[in-house]
């Protein structure tokens, strides 16, 4: 890990941090960091290996990706916006180049699938990728978003996760899909919240 790398991880740690305690004990409590974006960092350094990719910009557009969702004063529905310009905001205060700035960027603009026409390069296919298996292994918590934060019912709750993660499975790659297939395939078939929070199936 770089140290541009370990600074951001630890600037997101901090704010992921602030956040929880901010919110604990309120339906909106959530550690972003611990309960998501370490996943997204554990993928995009696997997706990353063995490829003529710039691996520091993978890095830090997986640790930076949702940033904005550390301030709860900012439209979570542009959260891909708003991450973008803390993190050129970050990194340009620590002197990182500015074509690197641009690249990380436009990782994180575009790893929403609004903007899938836009990616142009292997960095932002790799974040889009370890973005979306990452929600694979957090599978209870999207359900707690739905459920505590969000306000839906049980039901609605269980569609929102099947809804979220069908359109995260067809956001992976076709050759990285076998990582989740399983597990995909049990929760398409949930027929109720139980199913997914009480362990059925697994994080």
């Amino acid at each position: 890990m770089s140290e541009i790398v370990n600074k951001m991880r630890q600037e997101i740690i901090r704010r992921s941090n602030e956040f929880e305690e901010k919110t604990k004990g309120t339906k909106e409590e959530y550690n972003i960091y611990r309960e998501h974006i370490q996943y997204v960092y554990k993928y995009a350094v696997l997706l990353s290996q063995n490829k003529m990719v710039d691996k520091e910009i993978v890095e830090l557009s997986a640790l930076l990706h949702d940033i904005s969702m550390t301030d709860s004063t900012l439209d979570r529905s542009k959260h891909n916006e708003y991450s973008s310009v803390i993190a050129k905001e970050l990194l340009r205060q620590e002197g990182y180049p500015e074509e690197k700035i641009e690249s990380v960027k436009k990782c994180i603009l575009n790893h929403s699938s609004k903007k899938a026409s836009y990616r142009t390069t292997e960095e932002e296919n790799i974040l889009v990728n370890a973005d979306g298996l990452s929600h694979f292994d957090s599978i209870s918590n999207l359900f707690s978003l739905a459920y505590n934060v969000m306000g839906f019912n049980e039901l609605e709750s269980l569609k929102f996760v099947q809804d979220k993660l069908t359109k995260d499975y067809g956001e992976i790659s076709p050759e990285l899909k076998y990582l989740i297939d399983d597990k995909y395939r049990e929760i398409m078939l949930a027929k109720s919240a139980n199913e997914i929070m009480d362990g059925t199936i697994k994080k």
